[in-house]
């Protein structure tokens, strides 16, 4: 004997799987509640973080661009899509070793959301997306993508003492290697890659301008201080250029 389902029962047959595979790609209450302590308190970043501020009625609101699942992080989806609000920018002004503090987190679904302030002089509010967190271990392994508990160059003993200096104090220095520059400056807004003399040259041309940052009285503005040019070669910084080079006006 053949047993048929009415349209009814199918449809809640779905919405009850449907329900049980979105309830299990929650974190547990015990998983939440560590989460939490896990953002307490003061935290540095490992990555530059954008953020997109706009005014809403009287208030201020800030959205999130950087998403960081337990594989990688990106932020070109959210900048691409749509503007919502005429009256908002994207604020670049979060970069490695910058101090984040007083996590607060929201979760939905598989989504949880880390809203944190940064520390003064740039006490700008922060929003952060950890996305396709099923498991505690997921929420680890974002988190530790995108935090650290203590300065980026106290993790490394083993580096030369004068790098360590040069991060602390958010300088470049020569001599230091990819992931030491990365820590000062973040993500260039470009990179070009090539050979001289047989030699690998990767060449980074970091952000100048952190954005703006949307208020009510006014649209604040500020440079980074970065210098304009940094050249590898073979893995190693060498060439640091402060101002961008002049056109070569006897070029045809």
């Amino acid at each position: 004997m053949k047993l048929r389902l009415s349209a009814g029962v199918v449809i809640l047959f779905s919405f009850i799987l449907l329900t049980s595979l979105a309830s299990l790609a929650e974190l547990s209450k015990l998983d939440r509640d560590t989460a939490k302590k896990m953002t307490s308190g003061s935290l540095y970043l490992r990555l530059d973080v954008p953020c997109k501020y706009g005014s809403a009625g009287f208030g201020l609101n800030v959205e999130s661009l950087l998403e960081v699942s337990p594989t990688g992080h990106d932020v070109e989806r959210k900048l691409n899509l749509p503007s919502k609000n005429k009256r908002e920018s994207v604020y670049w002004g979060f970069f490695p070793n910058d101090v984040v503090r007083y996590g607060k987190l929201s979760f939905d679904g598989d989504t949880v959301q880390v809203w944190m302030e940064g520390a003064p002089p740039n006490d700008n509010e922060v929003m952060i997306d950890f996305i396709h967190i099923q498991t505690m271990d997921d929420f680890v392994k974002a988190f530790n993508q995108t935090f650290s508990k203590v300065p980026l160059q106290d993790e490394h003993q083993d580096w030369p003492a004068e790098v360590r200096q040069a991060i602390a104090g958010r300088k470049v220095i020569a001599g230091m290697s990819k992931e030491q520059a990365f820590a000062v400056v973040g993500t260039p807004l470009n990179v070009t890659t090539g050979e001289e003399n047989g030699t690998k040259v990767e060449t980074w041309f970091p952000r100048q301008d952190k954005g703006t940052v949307v208020t009510f009285r006014k649209n604040k503005s500020t440079r980074t201080g970065f210098p304009a040019l940094l050249k590898f070669v073979d893995g190693k910084l060498q060439v640091i250029e402060q101002t961008p080079r002049s056109p070569d006006l006897s070029a045809k």
